[in-house]
């Protein structure tokens, strides 16, 4: 805003001055001459305010295009991960290691029924002896599970496309910005639970942009923006798989 405020003020006094100038100094048959140098500089001068009111706005719009394609790619590794968690029991600690997943895994298809039965136990505890109906004794939940089979990894989370074998690096245009990932362990209630986080810099995704605009990006606080110069997914400290991305580029929980 700064910039556009200097530009209106140094056109409004240039064009004061000039036609004073012209008024006082030129003659006649030279008006014409100046006249038509008054509107080249006016002209020039109304092109770069309009250049500094359309520049954040073009930025705007390229930010987040980029930042949609990253997300894309952050919610491709975290539905990847959680299968790869789901078979294996922890994050996979490399993307050569999803990649294999996904060309070579299996997920299980399996049946969840739940029924009552009976309480055996609890019933010889207190001394309830039932027929094999149960009736008048304890029963307790069950969960009957039932394997009916299974699928290829690749035709259930990558059918027709090839794009896991990418997930390591997000490329815009000819940018090419290789995405980093973490795997830990976390201690919860004598547990030790497997963690990963993903990150993808923010910089280099927009280096080739407005610099000063980039710096302001990376200083925003806003909920409906990615806050600090990173977008994350994940935590090594936490067990989440939430991202720090609003939702307009993608869910984040």
């Amino acid at each position: 805003m700064l910039e556009i405020a200097i530009y209106l003020v140094v056109l409004i006094v240039l064009i004061f001055a000039l036609v004073k100038l012209i008024d006082k100094f030129v003659t006649p048959g030279n008006k014409k001459v100046f006249t038509i140098l008054l509107w080249g500089i006016s002209f020039f001068l109304v092109y770069l305010i309009y250049s500094s009111i359309m520049k954040p706005i073009e930025f705007q719009n390229e930010k987040e295009a980029r930042f949609e394609v990253a997300v894309k790619t952050m919610l491709d590794i975290k539905k990847l991960q959680t299968g790869y968690k789901s078979v294996h029991g922890k994050y996979a600690d490399t993307f050569d290691e999803l990649v294999k997943f996904v060309e070579n895994g299996e997920f299980e298809i399996i049946s969840r029924r739940d029924t009552a039965v009976i309480d055996a136990a609890k019933n010889a505890a207190f001394g309830i002896k039932v027929g094999a109906d149960g009736v008048g004794g304890f029963f307790k939940d069950e969960v009957i599970i039932t394997k009916l089979g299974t699928v290829k990894v690749k035709d259930s989370l990558f059918k027709n496309s090839d794009r896991y074998k990418r997930l390591n690096v997000v490329k815009v245009g000819s940018i090419e910005v290789p995405v980093s990932m973490k795997t830990g362990v976390v201690s919860r209630n004598d547990m030790n639970l497997s963690v990963f986080q993903a990150i993808i810099d923010k910089n280099a995704l927009l280096k080739d942009l407005d610099q000063e605009l980039v710096k302001q990006e990376n200083k925003v606080e806003s909920i409906d923006e990615i806050n600090g110069p990173q977008i994350i997914l994940g935590s090594l400290e936490e067990v989440t798989l939430t991202g720090n991305w609003p939702k307009k580029y993608g869910n984040n929980e």
